[in-house]
């Protein structure tokens, strides 16, 4: 129970019956000052004590009509009680008057002079706060739902909430649902398989089911990390909000055959690998495979995919050739002179054609090519 100090005025009917109560004291008063206090009678000593008397009793009088009031006592349930007296202590109001307070009402007691004063209850009501699997009720007069949690000793998590809003106004019969929330974050690995790719060549057109693994294949890895949001100990979503390659897959690299692809990744003058649509003579001869560790040819030009070896009083270093079987079922495609050879200069062989690796070199052994001058 709270006791304050209300600022609410009387009514008209309570200033109506004030200034009746104070006319009526007023009038008794004057009735009793009016009469003969000391008349001369026989009996002279016993005249002047009743004198006495009466003017003790008309001050006694006096004395207490001036602190009297009219006090209303009423509560928001619609209670009312009108009190006659000079207490002005809430508590002895509330038992004088039968009505009394009760834990969570506020008390407003509001004196109007010496006259006239007012005692309000203002009735709480139940609030029913649900947390934590447990109803707990509070009493309240007026108030939020944060007020109410206060009340109770409730507290909120920085992720926590309430149903209604923590702003939102209590009434009567209010029910306030507070929600637990929680994050959790876990990491999953995943595998990234790897892919395959094929490279095609003409280098296998006396063997077509042969496949030479040039690359194996690795898978790589990534880690997602997923967001789970709790709410009540039961899971409400989940959101991924990372994903992370942690190891690069490899793929695999695979040489096959295909019919008229060419074993050189060089490019003629229009850009593609395809025939060359003029040149300047054709040289037709034999063809031999090789494969040197050293990075330089004769020439001082780089050796690799597309360069081949030949007789420099034949064809030039740095020319552009391009190179095919006579039957066309094998395709070296374009190349660039920058190699020499003893068998070369003798004239047994016309082009000696660089693979990167020894078992190309001599996986079809001589060939008859045209070598078709470019540039």
């Amino acid at each position: 129970m709270a006791l304050r100090r209300a600022q609410t005025p009387p009514t008209q009917a309570e200033e109506a019956a004030c200034k009746q109560s104070q006319t009526v004291k007023r009038e008794e008063l004057f009735r009793i000052t009016s009469e003969p206090m000391c008349e001369q009678k026989p009996g002279r000593h016993r005249a002047l004590a009743m004198c006495l008397l009466s003017l003790g009793l008309v001050l006694t009088l006096m004395m207490t009509t001036v602190s009297i009031r009219v006090t209303y006592v009423t509560d928001s349930n619609g209670a009312k009680q009108l009190l006659l007296t000079s207490e002005s202590d809430p508590t002895r109001l509330m038992s004088l008057s039968g009505i009394e307070a009760e834990e969570g009402d506020r008390v407003y007691y509001t004196a109007f002079g010496d006259s006239l004063a007012t005692l309000n209850i203002e009735r709480a009501f139940t609030v029913t706060i649900e947390a934590d699997g447990q109803e707990t009720p509070v009493k309240m007069v007026y108030g939020t739902v944060a007020e109410a949690l206060e009340k109770a000793g409730i507290t909120l998590g920085p992720d926590d909430y309430t149903v209604p809003a923590l702003d939102s106004l209590v009434g009567i019969g209010s029910k306030v649902e507070v929600h637990r929330v929680r994050y959790e974050e876990t990491v999953e690995y995943q595998t990234i398989p790897y892919e395959t790719e094929y490279v095609y060549t003409s280098l296998y057109f006396r063997d077509t089911d042969r496949v030479t693994t040039v690359q194996a294949g690795a898978d790589g890895q990534r880690a997602i990390t997923t967001r789970h949001r709790w709410v009540d100990g039961e899971l409400e979503n989940s959101i991924v909000t990372d994903v992370t390659t942690t190891v690069e897959p490899k793929d695999a690299l695979i040489k096959t055959y295909g019919a008229g692809a060419p074993v050189s990744p060089m490019t003629g003058p229009d850009g593609t690998t395809n025939p060359p649509s003029s040149y300047s003579q054709v040289l037709t001869g034999k063809a031999t495979g090789y494969y040197s560790r050293t990075g330089r040819g004769a020439s001082g030009l780089g050796l690799g995919y597309g360069t081949v070896a030949v007789d420099p009083d034949v064809i030039p270093y740095g020319t552009l050739l391009y190179i095919t079987s006579t039957d066309g079922k094998f395709v070296y495609g374009y190349a660039l002179a920058t190699d020499t050879g003893i068998a070369l200069q003798d004239g047994q062989i016309l082009v000696d054609l660089f693979y990167e690796t020894y078992a190309e070199s001599v996986i079809n052994g001589a060939i008859n090519v045209n070598v078709y001058v470019v540039g």
